[in-house]
């Protein structure tokens, strides 16, 4: 597919659709940076759960004050709507590549 723009005789490409490889290029960056910013994000906010966390999974049972986190409530629940959001973002990424058939399944390539 190849945009053109007609001045009088002549035609002028405007722009080509990207090979395949760079789509591929593209989609594994994007990815990536949304990857590390959701990671980022839960890295955040584990390190708030952190003192409340027994052996790394369990949650020890509450307190009498209760859990505040140091970076203060609006901080804490802006960094988990973040996180939802690039999850969020990825599974419609995803989704819309594969709806509009740029991913290959059985080849694991951009077709």
């Amino acid at each position: 597919m190849r945009l053109v723009r007609f001045e009088g005789d002549e035609s002028q490409p405007l722009a080509r659709v990207p090979s395949p490889q760079v789509e591929l290029a593209h989609f594994r960056n994007v990815t990536s940076r949304v990857v590390q910013d959701a990671l980022n994000a839960w890295s955040d906010l584990w390190g708030e759960l952190e003192n409340d966390i027994a052996c790394g999974a369990a949650v020890a049972p509450a307190d009498d004050k209760g859990f505040t986190p140091s970076c203060g409530w609006p901080a804490f629940l802006d960094k988990m709507w973040i996180l939802r959001q690039n999850l969020d973002f990825l599974v419609r990424f995803s989704r819309q590549c594969e709806e509009i058939g740029y991913w290959n399944e059985g080849k694991g390539v951009f077709t």
